[in-house]
């Protein structure tokens, strides 16, 4: 019986999974921000009167 697949085909694919998951990795806001760059992520653009910490309006806030 044959096998299915090629072992170095099977590493050259997750090699190149690999290589576009670092790169998307590398280049997103948050992690250029967790290295001291200085960028706008969405975390620094929440309301600062709201109460929750993640930017929610407060309860008594909303429209009914």
């Amino acid at each position: 019986m044959q096998a299915a697949y090629k072992r170095w085909r099977v590493i050259v694919v997750l090699t190149g999974i690999l290589i576009v998951a670092m790169a998307d990795h590398l280049r997103s806001p948050t992690f250029a921000y967790n290295m001291g760059q200085g960028v706008e992520t969405s975390l620094m653009q929440r309301d600062g009167n709201a109460c929750a910490p993640c930017g929610a309006p407060c309860p008594s806030a909303r429209d009914n």
